[in-house]
């Protein structure tokens, strides 16, 4: 994921719409500018609380 409240880095993320950025946050995602491990390496985390992280961070970067 990029920094937190980095809005250059995070604005066309967000524009993917917030189902993708859940979608790679849960299940992971491979890009151009690297590699996010599913639930962040944390298989323990639950799909909400990931969610909920993804929200946190999207609130951050607007």
């Amino acid at each position: 994921a990029p920094k937190l409240g980095d809005k250059a880095d995070w604005g066309p993320r967000i524009a993917q719409g917030n189902d993708t950025l859940y979608k790679h946050a849960i299940e992971g995602f491979n890009g151009a500018k690297g590699a996010m491990p599913a639930k962040g390496g944390n298989p323990a985390l639950s799909d909400d609380d990931m969610k909920a992280v993804v929200d946190f961070m999207v609130a951050k970067a607007q």
